[in-house]
């Protein structure tokens, strides 16, 4: 008779369930990854350029053409080409990022050549109808204002700008006159100058029909891509870091939004990993640190947490909250009280073993089928890693002592080292 008073033994993944993806090279120069599974007759076809909104020259350009590559082509209109996607069940996913841009689609496989069909118009002969492109403006711009009202919006805004300074693409705050004067022209300047095969990689993932390479050749493999060479991005310094504070009154508010964080470095780096762990016990999952002090102990907030960002150049640290107008300064003296106590105040080994579980399930969710494992893929393709990053994850989160926690936080996270920002009363 089983007993279940006793719960069952936890056992920590020590391997990952790599699907290991099958690359070609199509004529044009364009690398096609393949992951195969699922049992479904679902697959996502992604492209990845490398020319988010580092690489503009001008505030929102690389916004504007992602996001209207599938206003109409050449061929087709905006209501023609979402008919299409809605007669076969698919979804267009259009991802513009600092560093990248994404296009995607999710389909059935039963309908691979047509929709193929449409990708290769939306990527190669876009059309950018300048009457599109100013109603998307207009819509974009009375989001932007509204934004200014949101004290959590502005935080983040504020913040970027402070680690990285106005004049660098990380940090520049877009303004309300940054959605007048667009020129459709800006648009096409772009897409010539890096939505280009040698910038670019292809993930298709899930249940893949036979004739897929075949397809993708005749389809993304060939015809014009204009010039084969692309551009060299832009050189922006990073300016040195050191620790500001800034305060943002917004008369009427019922709550402050506290920001705090620094630059740091990304997933490359060599201590990436520790600090990684580290991150997480202090405020990256419900069960830590801050969540207990401020939320649970205080009663401060309803939800606070800490997150280390990767980007393709550098990488940040914040603490991010919302908190009652009267606790505003309590709960910022909780946090650096927390940050300190990050690396003097050594973790349990029930704190430890709880941080490991969540964290090991967590790492194991994300490869959880062939679409979460494309977006693990594109991480490392983007970064330039390989599968030997994600196994030292594991190795570390298995080995890391509460010590090492401590001094991986005393070397990377001091408290007298942040950026604060606090919007709000």
């Amino acid at each position: 008779m089983t007993d279940r008073s006793t719960p069952p033994a936890i056992r920590l993944t020590d391997s990952i369930p790599f699907i290991r993806p099958q690359s070609h090279l199509l004529d044009n120069g364009l690398t096609v990854c393949f992951l195969e599974g699922g049992s479904e007759d679902i697959m996502k076809i992604e492209l990845v350029f490398l020319s988010g909104s580092y690489h503009q020259n001008d505030p929102l350009v690389a916004f504007a053409t992602t996001k209207l590559l599938g206003a109409g082509t050449v061929k087709m209109s905006q209501e023609q080409i979402s008919e299409m996607l809605d007669y076969h069940g698919a979804s267009l996913q259009l991802n513009p990022q600092k560093d990248i841009v994404s296009v995607g689609i999710h389909l059935l496989g039963k309908h691979l050549r047509p929709l193929l069909g449409l990708l290769q118009e939306i990527l190669l002969q876009p059309l950018f109808p300048a009457e599109e492109l100013q109603t998307f403006l207009k819509n974009q711009q009375q989001i932007h204002i509204i934004n200014q009202k949101k004290v959590q919006h502005l935080a983040m805004t504020i913040f970027n700008e402070l680690i990285y300074g106005e004049a660098h693409p990380y940090g520049y705050r877009v303004k309300t006159e940054d959605f007048e004067g667009m020129e459709r022209e800006s648009l096409l300047q772009f897409h010539r100058n890096w939505f280009r095969p040698a910038n670019a990689f292809c993930i298709v993932s899930g249940h893949l029909p036979a004739n897929t390479g075949k397809l993708l050749e005749s389809c993304l493999g060939s015809g014009s891509w204009g010039a084969s060479e692309v551009a060299s991005p832009p050189v922006y310094p990073l300016i040195s870091p050191g620790s500001r504070k800034v305060f943002l009154e917004v008369p009427g508010s019922l709550q402050s939004a506290i920001r705090i964080g620094k630059q740091l470095f990304n997933r490359t780096h060599p201590a990436y990993h520790r600090l990684k762990i580290a991150n997480a016990m202090l405020g990256g999952y419900f069960g830590s640190r801050l969540m207990q002090n401020i939320r649970q102990d205080k009663g401060f907030t309803y939800g606070i947490g800490s997150n280390l960002v990767s980007l393709l150049r550098n990488g940040y640290f914040f603490i991010s909250t919302q908190v009652g107008t009267g606790v505003r300064q309590a709960a910022t003296n909780e946090i650096y009280k927390e940050l300190h106590g990050l690396r003097t105040r050594p973790a349990s080994h029930s704190e430890l073993d709880t941080l490991r579980n969540y964290l090991s399930a967590n790492f194991l969710r994300s490869f959880d089928g062939p679409f979460a494992q494309s977006e693990r893929l594109k991480e490392r393709l983007v970064f330039g890693l390989d599968f030997a990053h994600d196994e030292a994850y594991i190795k570390e989160l298995l080995s890391v002592t509460p010590e090492q926690l401590m001094e991986v936080a005393g070397n990377y996270l001091h408290e007298d080292g942040m950026m604060e920002v606090v919007v709000g009363k």
